[in-house]
């Protein structure tokens, strides 16, 4: 072997030796773009089942903040409506009253929480202090031909079970 082949070995080992890292240089970046791109794929996917999961919580607790608001309706409702019949006991069961203007306060105390309850639950208490349907009332109270006092009875009483319907309805 001379030198000169021996050179032009060398010169040729040298080159394929520099191809060789070349080529693992561009597989090398080659692969760092395909990993890199897998990454954000995957990283992407999991921001979106992130925000998923974070929807459905978000949806799930305000389904549930729905239904508490509703029970607390329910709830506050029913108070509401078991302490009007318990002062409407006291009311019924009371004895009377000697004076006239406390006996009438008696009175109209009952009529206000007899409209407040409404006729449906107690129709003979209904019947025997309150007197006239809603109805009726409401018929009374632009009926010319009925005395003053009694059309602001029924005036009062149709507003009471007015302003009492149109707060079940936005409940």
């Amino acid at each position: 072997m001379t030198v000169e082949t021996a050179e032009t070995i060398g010169i040729i080992v040298q080159t394929l030796t520099v191809i060789v890292a070349a080529t693992g240089i561009v597989v090398a970046l080659c692969m760092g773009v395909t990993d890199r791109r897998a990454a954000d794929a995957r990283a992407r996917e999991d921001r979106q089942r992130a925000d998923d999961r974070a929807r459905e919580d978000r949806l799930a607790a305000d389904q549930r903040a729905d239904l508490d608001r509703h029970e607390a309706r329910i709830l506050a409702d029913h108070h509401f409506r078991l302490s009007m019949l318990v002062r409407l006991a006291r009311n019924v069961n009371d004895p009377g009253h000697t004076d006239k203007k406390i006996s009438s306060q008696l009175a109209a105390e009952r009529a206000a929480l007899l409209h407040v309850l409404g006729p449906d639950g107690l129709p003979l208490t209904w019947e025997t202090y309150v007197g006239p349907t809603i109805d009726e009332s409401r018929t009374n109270a632009f009926d010319d031909g009925v005395e003053k006092h009694k059309r602001c009875q029924s005036e009062v009483a149709v507003k009471i079970t007015d302003e009492i319907a149109a707060w079940k309805r936005r409940a």
